[in-house]
């Protein structure tokens, strides 16, 4: 049985006691920008995270692909891709991280084809033998597009993505969690709230990552500027102690 941490009370304690701002309602208009005009891109570019489970089966994530455009392709586009390590070496330093490359990983579409009448498709990557991984390492598959067809434009901000990969630790799964939340000032925005469903996803070995979006103590409102939560349990202390960041 996993253990879950007594995340309820010692993680609560920090938990939604925090000044923040109200998500604000972004709209992008792109069609201007690229009137005429086709780019090749990740648009979930940056890193993301995918978990792993320990086991001696190959696993397979997917990454979608699109063409960003203000009209329908109308024929079909080859879009090839190469493994950038240099991309992953260039996010260890700039966030003095320690990723390492997955080993064996294999791009199965290396060579994509968007269909004429669509914008978009998944390049699917195999992951070998998580089981044998250490989980003290951290492991990566960075991905860049190398190459577009019919004149299409390699969007230069968006030509990455970096998948970390992080195998399934104990920790990982669904907790309830309850607790206040005060935004100074505003009696409606702050409260108490209870039966809080938040789901957490693997990091490290003994770290794990708040998914859940978080709300204010009317509970519609999106808490801003506060981000994803990043948690380390120490098991060397009884009741486990945790960081939180």
């Amino acid at each position: 049985m996993k253990n879950k941490i007594l995340l309820a009370t010692s993680f609560l304690a920090v938990m939604l006691v925090t000044s923040s701002c109200l998500k604000d309602d972004v709209g992008i208009d792109w069609t201007d920008d690229l009137a005429g005009k086709m780019y090749a891109e990740f648009p979930t570019n940056g890193a993301n995270t995918y978990v792993i489970q320990p086991v001696a089966e190959d696993q397979m994530f997917k990454a979608l692909v699109n063409i960003a455009t203000d009209a329908l392709p109308t024929s079909d586009i080859t879009v090839t891709f190469a493994i950038d390590e240099a991309a992953m070496n260039e996010y260890n330093t700039d966030e003095d991280a320690h990723y390492r490359m997955y080993p064996g990983a294999e791009i199965i579409d290396q060579t994509l084809v968007i269909k004429a009448g669509d914008r978009n498709a998944y390049l699917h990557v195999r992951l070998p033998r998580a089981d044998t991984l250490n989980m003290n390492n951290q492991y990566m598959v960075p991905i860049t597009i190398t190459n577009v067809t019919g004149g299409v434009i390699i969007a230069g901000n968006k030509k990455t993505v970096l998948y970390r990969l992080p195998v399934a630790n104990k920790w990982e799964g669904t907790y309830k969690a309850k607790g206040y939340i005060i935004r100074e000032g505003d009696p409606v925005l702050s409260g108490y709230r209870k039966n809080i469903t938040t789901k957490f996803a693997t990091l490290g070995a003994n770290s794990v990552q708040w998914t859940s979006t978080h709300v204010w103590g009317d509970g519609t409102s999106g808490v801003g500027g506060i981000g994803a939560w990043e948690i380390t349990i120490d098991e060397s202390t009884v009741p486990n102690t945790i960081t939180l960041v």
